[in-house]
Order: structure tokens, then sequence, then C-alpha cells
């Protein structure tokens, strides 16, 4: 099933059993669970996305049904506080909270980032990050590395980045759409990793830089995650998403655990 296809099914039904194709070990794919959460939250706004925070609580099982629970807790004129939980088995496994905010009119614009130059997805040496050690629900996205440190390769290199699109590109975009690519990647430390090992997510939150239903849904977005720090089996990143302009379009703050 196609993302699309996913989503449809859960705004139809109410509940969802994905396929083990969307599998990353022994749970669902995580950015795959936040975003049906954040589609589930954006239903009756039309209040732009602006942040976005997910927990993964516990492994959300493929090929088993769930139902997602959402809560409205405020609603003022400038903004809307969503949360929602993913139940499965009687049990919460992914849980999120997404602020709507009205756009408002103001003179002040700030602009701080600059895209970094990243050689494009069909350079020599831009390598995709779909490989035999790579989860099976990368056979859904069109990704491409274009930094220099390679996943499970022993790359003392602090970053991880590149290219990344849905391999079939859905009609339309929307932050949605951006949520489940972003989690595509591995975390930034990666490359560090002689070899594949379990990683689990601890926290995830977006900022919304900029509305991405304009998008065109088969055009690259750029994206670049770097280390804040990592010791103990536990590390922090950030990274960036911006469009073919150049444009940010989101930021990612991620923690993370690496069972080694």
């Amino acid at each position: 099933m196609l993302f699309d296809d996913l989503l449809r099914a859960a705004r139809t039904a109410g509940h969802l059993a994905v396929p083990s194709s969307w599998a990353q070990g022994r749970t669902v794919y995580g950015g795959l669970s936040a975003a049906l959460l954040c589609d589930a939250m954006s239903r009756g706004t039309e209040r732009p996305l602006r942040y976005l925070k997910t927990g993964f609580l516990k492994p959300l099982e493929v090929e088993k049904p769930f139902e997602i629970h959402v809560t409205t807790v405020s609603h003022g004129r400038t903004l809307q506080v969503q949360s929602a939980e993913i139940v499965q088995d009687g049990i919460a496994r992914v849980t999120a909270q997404a602020h709507f905010v009205a756009a408002l009119h103001s003179s002040i614009e700030i602009e701080t980032f600059v895209a970094p130059p990243l050689a494009s997805a069909d350079s020599p040496g831009v390598v995709p990050l779909r490989s035999s050690e790579t989860p099976v629900f990368l056979r859904y996205f069109d990704n491409y590395i274009a930094t220099a440190g390679l996943p499970f390769r022993g790359h003392a290199i602090p970053e991880l980045g590149g290219w990344m699109r849905f391999r079939d590109p859905p009609p339309h975009f929307s932050a949605t759409h951006l949520v489940c690519a972003i989690d595509a990647w591995p975390p930034a430390a990666a490359p560090h990793l002689e070899a594949p090992a379990n990683m689990s997510t601890v926290s995830w939150g977006i900022h919304f830089a900029e509305p991405v239903d304009r998008l065109d849904p088969a055009t690259f977005i750029g994206y670049l995650a770097r280390v804040n720090f990592f010791r103990d089996g536990f590390g922090s990143s950030t990274a960036d998403a911006w469009d073919a302009s150049g444009r940010l379009l989101a930021k990612s703050y991620q923690t993370f655990v690496i069972y080694t």
C-alpha cells in the first residue's frame, strides 16, 4: 500500500492495520506512525501546521489493527492545539501534539537559513540510501546520500543528508507527507557505525517554517542532519529540510538511542 492509500484507509475506517512492507524492525516505521497522527490532527482546520512533537512509547506492531484518538487541547483565535495517540491492544503506542497557527500580518521577516551546497541527486558519487542493509519501508522512497559519510561504514562524519522524495509521487503534497519523508533517514550518527544496529527514536519535534502545499510532489527535497552529541548510546541531532529554491521548509529535532 502506498502512503496515500494508508491515509485514505485511516480516514475512512477510523482504524488501520499497517502491512509489513512498512515495517522498521519489529515495529511500524516511525515516520508513518507520526504522519498518520499528523493527518488525523490536521482534519477540520485550515490553519497551517507549525509544530509537531511525537513520542514513541511502545512498539506499534504491523499487521495488527489500531485506533487513532484525537483531542482538542485548546482553540484560540490564533493558536489551535491538538493531541493524538495511537492505541493498539488497549495500550498507547505513539503520541503526538500539533500546533496550528493562523497566519498574522507582519512587516518583519527574518531569514537566516542558507541551503548547503550538496551535489545533486544525479551527480557522480551520490548514492541511493536504499540497500540490503536498510529497512523494507524504504522501497517507498527515492532518497540519495550526498554527504561524505555512508551509514554503517565506520565513517567518522557526524552528519547525513542528501535528497528525498516519494518513489511514487502523491497527487498532492502536504505537511503530513513531509513528516513521513523526513524520518526515512537513519539517525545522523549512523555513518559512525560499522554495521547495522538496533536504533530507536525517543522523541521527535518538527518546526515548520513554510507551508508545503504548493510543492511539486515529484521534486526532490533537500535534507541534512547533524549530530549535536552522542554518548552512552544516547544522542541528539538537528536537521534541515528545504525546497528546490533553497527555502527552508522545516527544522527537525530528534533524540535517539543506538544499541551496539
